[in-house]
């Protein structure tokens, strides 16, 4: 298992900001009968990752792509409950099209002090909070993520959501 930095956590979007604002993260989780979902974390907050390529996989820009006339939601998937190199990719036609599509416009690691965040109840293992507006100690601009989420040995696994097989996992 890949070692968290202790000193550091990460977070990554792709838009650029001076301070980190806290603002209104909702969680939720299927419930143990397996009937609905339960909601266990909501709050006001900021959400950072001691995981480096966690962070660089929140660059992507989820969004709806046209494909074959209907409407797809193009989007990734990482677990923050248990620790796995790996990211799903939700997207159309080939593995490729689809990183260029959420990764292609690149955008920015941030890089805060690990002592202003913790784990709360409700949240991924991977996951620490801040409550505070904070400004963060570094920004790094990403051009390709895709080529620095490799160069870390992350794993993909393309979806094809057009697939009906695949429709359950949107």
């Amino acid at each position: 298992m890949n070692n968290p930095d202790e000193k550091y956590v990460y977070h990554g979007s792709h838009e650029l900001f001076e301070t980190a604002i806290p603002k209104r993260q909702r969680r939720k989780s299927k419930s143990f009968n397996g009937k609905g979902w339960v909601t266990v974390f909501d709050e006001i907050s900021f959400h950072t990752t001691p995981y480096k390529w966690i962070a660089l996989n929140y660059i992507c820009q989820c969004q709806n792509i046209s494909y074959e006339g209907k409407e797809y939601w193009h989007a990734t998937g990482v677990s923050l409950k248990k620790y796995k190199e790996k990211i799903e990719v939700y997207g159309v036609e080939s593995l490729e099209k689809s990183l260029e599509i959420l990764y292609g416009k690149g955008g920015y690691l941030f890089t805060f002090d690990a002592k202003h965040f913790h784990h709360q109840e409700g949240l991924g293992e991977l996951e620490r909070i801040s409550k505070k507006d904070m400004k963060p100690l570094s920004v790094e601009r990403i051009n390709d993520p895709v080529a620095e989420l490799k160069k870390l040995g992350i794993a993909f696994k393309f979806i094809d959501i057009t697939l009906p097989e695949n429709q359950s996992e949107i």
